[in-house]
Formats: structure tokens, sequence, C-alpha cells
């Protein structure tokens, strides 16, 4: 009976473990990746690095990992363009990031990274990698980096509601490493999220599981970014036009339609026209709106029945909305000229394969608004944008606690805690492998550089870095590199600045390439 009972029980425990492993690990990851570059950046993470697990290495592989810093400022795929012009050789760019990836991440990888044999790798960095402002979040009153109680820091940087990474990319990781510190509670949800894909994977799961359905069974009108067809003109990451925009007709955009949406904002001077025109100027046609929400158009035919080989349908809007005099539901601090905002994957719902390939960052609107701009000009709207009004916007107060960090710590010495040390244990790790690795201090704005870039702390973290990386081609200071206009916000590129940036990383890449 005893017997019988165990049976029972260790079928069971075998059967739950294989369903676990059939749904989470092997069956998910063979979906297709539908999603945007920014949509889901853990995922994406996980999704490229499981792609180059199988594959085997033909080619010098170089391997790029980082923050959001990395994802801003290197696009692989120009990235390779650009080293075969300089080497004349066809090399692999693996690239490997996502927002919030600090040096103890980095780190706790280290060992899945050198299992992809990379023949270098390279780790752009800028002040937020370090994450010295979490101390002054911690203690707002007395905290200071040079007397911070590294463990407290540690455990900060563990917290799954800040990072959530250290349970589905490298829990097991986390937990050798620091059991005696995280206690037996959290020790027992790493161990879960290491043995049962469910439990690490929940998350990603129903949001990238829930993504597909939408692309082929909903409106594709929830979303967190545009995955659409490229519009000339350009569109924001959340997909909103401006007056004016073109795009393809394509043969699902007559049969079942598409969908615009209409903002109260853009209806404030009274009903919204949507004029419709054809390249050849044969083809018109002209829709109304009165009122605000997601709005079906159905295409006129006659659109699709031109014999032109590049068949462009332009539209204008009558009417614009600008976000900073917006209703709270889509206020923000920007003065974009907008228009609609279009479906998700619009332009491509005839043809999902194409949504299944590498995510790539894509120039925005966002990306335009510096354009033209004189140094004064800039540094008004850089405050405007992020620094003004933080009381009403609680989501960047972040901004402000960055902001005041690096003004304080150009008052302390320097300490290399925390990142800084898994920085160090990093590099040696990958010396011992004989494997080259290139340490990058990224471009910053020349606004925010100013309140800290000429103290002593600054200066003494560059030499750290000079020292621990090795010095010579194995470490670069290009924090003056880019003017402001080139920046996003404090760290993050603008698409312009990560294309003028393209040559200077392939040129310092290419002294490693044999």
């Amino acid at each position: 009976m005893f017997r019988s009972k165990l049976t029972i029980l260790f079928s069971v425990a075998i059967s739950v473990f294989f369903l676990d492993f059939f749904l989470f690990r092997y069956t998910f990851w063979l979906l297709p990746n539908e999603s945007s570059w920014g949509a889901d950046y853990f995922y994406n993470f996980l999704h490229e690095f499981k792609t180059f697990e199988k594959i085997s290495k033909q080619k010098f592989r170089v391997l790029v990992i980082g923050s959001s810093v990395t994802g801003y400022s290197i696009n692989p795929k120009d990235l390779e363009k650009e080293l075969r012009k300089i080497t004349g050789k066809d090399l692999d760019v693996v690239f490997l990031s996502y927002a919030g990836m600090p040096p103890l991440d980095v780190y706790l990888m280290k060992n899945q990274f050198l299992s992809l044999s990379p023949d270098l790798v390279v780790y752009p960095v800028n002040f937020v990698d370090w994450r010295l402002y979490r101390t002054y979040v911690l203690d707002p009153k007395n905290g200071k980096n040079e007397t911070a109680e590294e463990s407290k820091l540690i455990l900060d940087a563990l917290d799954f509601r800040d990072a959530p990474q250290s349970k589905i990319i490298f829990p097991w990781e986390t937990l050798v490493e620091f059991w005696d510190l995280i206690g037996l509670e959290k020790s027992s949800e790493y161990l879960a999220a290491s043995l049962f894909g469910s439990y690490r994977y929940k998350e990603i799961y129903w949001k990238i599981s829930s993504s597909l359905y939408e692309h082929r069974f909903g409106r594709n009108t929830s979303f967190r970014e545009y995955n659409g067809v490229d519009i000339p003109e350009k569109v924001t990451f959340r997909g909103w036009t401006g007056k004016v925009f073109s795009f393809q007709p394509k043969p699902y955009m007559a049969r079942k339609g598409f969908y615009i949406q209409v903002v109260e904002e853009v209806l404030k001077d009274g009903k919204l026209i949507l004029d419709l025109e054809n390249s050849s100027h044969t083809v018109k046609q002209t829709l109304e709106f009165t009122s605000p929400g997601w709005k079906k158009i159905l295409l006129d035919p006659r659109f699709l029945n031109q014999g032109e080989k590049e068949n462009w349908i332009r539209a204008e809007l009558s009417n614009t909305w600008i976000p900073y005099f917006a209703g709270a539901e889509h206020k923000d601090w920007a003065r974009d000229v907008l228009g609609i905002r279009l479906q998700q994957i619009f332009g491509k719902e005839d043809d999902l394969s194409i949504l299944d390939r590498k995510p790539v960052r894509e120039e925005r609107l966002e990306d335009l608004r510096f354009l033209g701009m004189s140094d004064k000009q800039y540094e008004e709207y850089f405050y405007f944008r992020l620094l003004t009004d933080l009381k009403k916007r609680p989501g960047l107060q972040y901004i402000q606690v960055l902001a005041d960090s690096k003004k304080k710590i150009a008052k302390e010495k320097f300490r290399p805690i925390l990142h800084f040390r898994y920085m160090k244990k990093l590099i040696s790790f990958f010396k011992e492998k004989d494997l080259p690795f290139l340490l990058i201090n990224n471009p910053e704005n020349p606004v925010s550089l100013s309140w800290y870039g000429n103290s002593e702390w600054y200066k003494e973290h560059l030499s750290y870095l000079k020292e621990i990386s090795g010095g010579g081609d194995n470490f670069v200071d290009l924090s003056r590199t880019l003017p402001s206009t080139d920046f996003w916000d404090f760290h993050h590129l603008t698409y312009a600045g990560t294309q003028k940036m393209n040559s200077k990383y392939a040129a310092l890449i290419a002294k490693f390439v044999e």
C-alpha cells in the first residue's frame, strides 16, 4: 500500500516537472518572437540568448552586453556593416541588453555569456549602471556611497519589484552567490524559479502569449510600443502620427479594415477630417470623426488597383494636438505635434511572419525633437521635459533622484562599492579565460555631465575603470563625445546619436579582430 502511494506520488511529481518543462522551457521558446524592440526587454534578451545558444560559431563573435545605455547606443546590424567596411570581414554581433542591467547582473550571468563562445566582450556603461543613486534613496538624509553598507545595497539590488531579472534570468546563480545574505524565504523563491519555468517565466509568458493572440484575433489596439511598418514621416514609440503621414495600402485594409485612435484633444476645434490620396492624385478618400475612441476604417479598394510600383497613400489630418496641453489620460511634458494613433502592427497584418525577426530599434518622432536646436534651446527643453512639475509626475521621480545623486556624488570621495567591485571580478573572470574585454565609459549628456564631470570623484572613477580593465585598448572614455542634442535624457542616445557613434564603436572593436 505504501509502495503504491509512493509510486503515485513519484509519477505525479515527474508529470508536473515534465509538463512544466514542456510548456515553459521548451514550447514557449518555439513561439515566434513578435514583440517590438522595447516591448519586453527580458523576453527579448532571453529569446536572443537562446537563439545564439543553438548556433555554432562560424565567424569572429562580438558579444555586446549592457543596460538600456547599451540598447540605445548600438544597432547590431549597422555595427556589423561598419565592421565589415573597416576589417573586410564578416563578424557576428551578439547583442544582449535589457533595461537596468548593472555589473552585478553581468557577473552572475558570466558563464551563460561564456557559453556563447565570444571572441570579444564589449560593455558600454554610464553612471546609472553603478546604481549609486540607490544609496540616497535608501537613506535620503545621511546616505553616502563612501560609507554605505554594501549588504543593504545588495539586498536592494535583488528586490523583485525593482529587479525582477534576478528571478527571471539568473535565479540559480543568485541563490548560489547570496544564499547566506537573502534569507530562507527569498532563497526558497529563487529555488522555485530555478526548478519551475511556470514560476520563473509566468509574467512574460502571459504577456507574450496574449500579444500573439491579439495579433491574430484582436484589433491590435492594446499595446505598449508600435511594431508596425515604417512610416516615412515617423510615428512615436506609442504609435502617434503627426499631421501628415504616408503608408502603402495592403489588401487587408480594404478587406477587413484597420483601426486608428482619435483622442478628444484632437477634436477640441471641431470634427477631425482625414484626407487620403494616392501618389498619382487619382484616388481620394475623406473620413470624418466627431467622437473619440478607436475607429475602424475600410480603405477604398481603388487604392489597391494602382499600377505604380511604389504605391503610397498620403494621409493628412485637419487637426492636431500637443501632449502638454492634453487631459490627464494623454498629458505629457512634450511639445510634439501629434495626430492619430495607429494599430500596433499597422501594415503587417497580411503577413505576420515579418513580425518574427530580431527586434531592432527604429527611428521615432521622439528622436527628432531636438534636431536644429541651439544648446540654449535644448537645455530649456531638457529641464522642461525631465525636471519640471515632478510632483505631478510620480513616474519621473527617479529622474530627479538620479540628477540629485550626481550632484551629491561630486562632493564625495570615490569608493569602488558593489557594482564597481563586481565589474572588477567580471573582468578578472574573463581575463582568466583569455577573453578580451572592452569597457566603454559611454557618452553622457553635457548638461548632466556638467553637474559632476569635473569632480575628483569622476576623475578617480575613470582611473579605477582604466586600472581594472588593464588600460590600453581595453578601456576608453567617450563621455564627452556627443553634443546635448544627441541625447533623449542624461544617457540615452537619440537615433541620430546612435548613428554617429556607430563608426566610433566599430573602430574600437576592430582593434581586437584577428
